[in-house]
């Protein structure tokens, strides 16, 4: 027990004076006087009786008395766990939030943080409700507010360890949610983690509602050692005809010892393609390289290994590989025109494709006559460089090329592709050539956003407005079109239209020298291309993911088809689009993906995906590889009462090693909550109310007497 106003224990001195009362009562007797004792001399008589004490319970009474009242003034309470407090106040709604987060896997912090919830609920008593909630990178709410304690017991027996993230924002807005719900008295919080500090963001508004608590049970080791693997690259080369891929991975060791000669593995479809030892210092980092192998088969699957440790989870690095497609392009250009050589319109272009190799284009330049169902085939994006009026049978092939995920880049020249009405291949409509007099044109706006020009918002990249334009085309964007560059006078230089599936561009100037140099400009190489793959939706497969994204699977399935990389069997790419298919977790949970809209998946297993779609032929699933956040990686922890502080509005100590110590809760609050002075108060009156009437009674029989 302790006291918040020990100093009135001083008071307690004030015991002796009932004591001193009853020795120097003295008893009252009538005195008779007899005139013959007058003048006898009076000798001093000593009474024993009044140095006696005459009744004993009534001095207790009297003692008990002032001992109450002064030990209440004391303020004492008892060191009690602070979940068994609070239930002196009255039902307590609860919410565990329980991390899941990869890092909780680290030696035995998962079992102790069972442990800790299990004693949480154990807490529970009368009315008490709690909810269970697992939280990585978003909360889920396992149990429901409940006062089932076998329900809670079996739910955090059942949780596992995930591969997320830790993201401490949802999980506590969730449960200022659930707070704020409920109707019980008294709300709170418990918070069981590790509190990895890369969870923490310290801009976020959380505020728990008025008078609820946060609890914070840290389970973050004082000593952590870990190796870890925080990312892999890869060096692509041809020889002999093949493409061949050289793996290097990056390791961090933090821990304060050495890694002397540790073997790390490349494992590629389950076999080991090659071991290297590597030697890292403490809190250094290192890297591998691996001998490179053939890659000749689409999703190739690979891990790196590293050992383990007591976190297994970072050791492993896993990822999917496949040959280098290439974006196939079909150059159409006007009738009687060379298709190769300097003299070339497209010259120019398909210089700049062809020395792009990441990725690759594959480049054929055919007159407009030459374009029919066969040269379409299998196409990720067509250029009409200035083609001239398209033939009414060529017409139709086209739109159903856009409209089925194909691009359409338009540049105009002289020549118009379209003469009259208004094509959904072609955006807006359509002036002759103006001559710009008394000064050339220069780009003078650009949509930044867009992904084409996204790197020019840093002047050091480049810049488009340095290139002069004597002549260009007039364009009167529709309402369906997005404008992505200017000239300086206003007019529309680029502009987009989504058309079905398919995405379409047109440029109001020809892509070689006969009207500016800007084919000459040192941009060209690197704007023509990034917008020919924009319009191809061209998306080279990540090698890898991180755990809690979520990835929509038609656009590279559809790649595959378009580009023959898989069979099908429809014979457009729109129908990998459509298609239902099956999707097996790392853990061999299956989803099966709905026909029609959008088809995605949430990464939130470590490993390989397999992915098999209806009409797609493939000789192997595709595979999408994952990662967990390097960021898990990093165990340093946050102090918890900087959270606290965030939630609640006020920091206290922090709760370490599994104890249940509130960080919030003074001593003050303690006692206020056991009101424990009230009782010894009601105490200390009962015995004063008691010793008046023992006291009456006995002065009535002494009278009697």
């Amino acid at each position: 027990m302790s006291f918040l106003a020990p100093i009135f224990f001083a008071g307690l001195a004030a015991l002796a004076i009932p004591v001193l009362v009853h020795l120097i009562q003295r008893e009252r007797k009538e005195v008779v006087e007899f005139p013959s004792l007058m003048f006898i001399r009076k000798i001093p008589y000593q009474s024993v009786e009044r140095r006696r004490i005459h009744n004993w319970l009534l001095l207790a009474l009297r003692a008990a008395a002032m001992a109450l009242v002064i030990a209440a003034f004391t303020r004492p309470f008892f060191h009690v766990d602070p979940l068994r407090a609070e239930r002196l106040t009255g039902a307590r709604e609860v919410v565990i939030l329980l991390d899941r987060s990869a890092s909780m896997g680290y030696g035995d912090r998962w079992k102790r943080a069972q442990d800790e919830a299990r004693k949480v609920v154990n807490s529970l008593r009368g009315n008490d409700h709690a909810t269970l909630v697992l939280f990585g990178v978003r909360p889920e709410e396992t149990v429901r507010s409940t006062d089932s304690k076998s329900q809670l017991e079996a739910a955090i027996a059942a949780a596992k360890v995930g591969s997320e993230a830790t993201a401490f924002g949802p999980a506590l807005r969730f449960a200022q949610s659930l707070l704020t719900r409920s109707a019980l008295p008294q709300k709170e919080a418990v918070l069981i983690s590790d509190f990895q500090k890369g969870g923490w963001a310290r801009q976020e508004e959380i505020k728990l509602p008025e008078g609820a608590t946060l609890t914070p049970i840290s389970l973050a080791d004082t000593d952590t050692a870990d190796l870890s693997i925080g990312t892999v690259t890869f060096q692509r080369s041809t020889f002999e005809g093949q493409e061949r891929v050289g793996v290097t991975a990056g390791l961090m060791n933090r821990g304060k010892t050495p890694i002397q000669n540790l073997p790390v593995k490349l494992e590629i479809d389950g076999r080991v393609q090659d071991t290297r030892p590597v030697t890292i210092g403490p809190n250094e980092s290192g890297s591998v390289t691996f001998q490179t192998f053939t890659v000749s088969e689409a999703s190739v699957r690979g891990v790196v290994r590293a050992g383990t440790d007591a976190l297994a989870a970072n050791n492993n690095f896993f990822f999917a590989l496949s040959p280098s497609r290439p974006v196939s392009v079909l150059i159409v250009q006007a009738e009687g025109e060379p298709t190769s050589g300097d003299k070339s319109p497209s010259f120019y272009l398909a210089t700049a494709l062809g020395v792009n190799s990441s990725p690759p284009f594959k480049i054929d330049v055919v007159p407009v006559s030459r374009v029919n169902a066969g040269t379409l085939e299998r196409r990720s994006a067509v250029v009409l460089n200035d083609a001239g009026a398209i033939p009414a049978q060529t017409d139709p092939l086209l739109r159903r090329f856009v409209e089925q995920g194909g691009g359409m880049f338009v540049a105009l020249g002289e020549n118009t592709p379209w003469a009259g009405g208004d094509p959904p291949q072609l955006t807006g409509r359509l002036g002759g050539p103006i001559e710009r007099r008394g000064g050339l044109a220069t780009i003078g706006w650009l949509d930044y956003s867009h992904p084409i020009f996204e790197i020019y918002k840093d002047p050091r990249n480049g810049s488009l407005a340095t290139t002069r334009y004597p002549r260009y085309r007039q364009i009167t964007p529709a309402s369906a079109d997005k404008v992505l560059a200017k000239f300086d006078d206003g007019a529309v230089a680029l502009v987009e239209r989504k058309v079905g599936s398919g995405r379409v561009m047109t440029f109001a100037h020809p892509l070689d020298t006969s009207w500016s140099s800007f084919p000459t400009d040192g941009l060209y190489p690197v704007v023509l291309p990034d917008a020919i793959k924009y319009v191809a939706q061209f998306e080279q497969p990540d090698a890898w993911h991180i755990v809690g994204r979520r990835l929509d699977i038609s656009i590279p399935m559809a790649a595959l088809v378009r580009e023959g990389q898989a069979g099908a069997a429809q014979s457009d790419a729109s129908a990998a689009r459509k298609a239902a298919g099956v999707v097996m977790s790392p853990s061999g949970a299956q989803t099966t993906l709905g026909e029609g809209g959008m088809q995605s998946i949430e990464l939130v297993e470590q490993g390989h995906y397999s992915v098999r779609m209806q009409g797609v032929t493939e000789k192997r699933p595709y595979a999408v590889a994952v990662n967990i956040d390097p960021v898990e990686s990093d165990l340093t922890p946050v102090a918890p009462q900087e959270l606290v502080a965030m939630a609640t509005g006020s920091a206290g100590a922090t709760a370490t090693g599994g104890s249940l110590e509130r960080p919030d809760l003074t001593p003050a609050d303690v006692e206020k909550k056991q009101t424990v002075w009230w009782f010894l108060l009601f105490a200390g009156a009962a015995a004063v109310f008691s010793e008046a009437s023992l006291a009456n009674r006995l002065s009535r029989k002494l009278r009697r007497s």
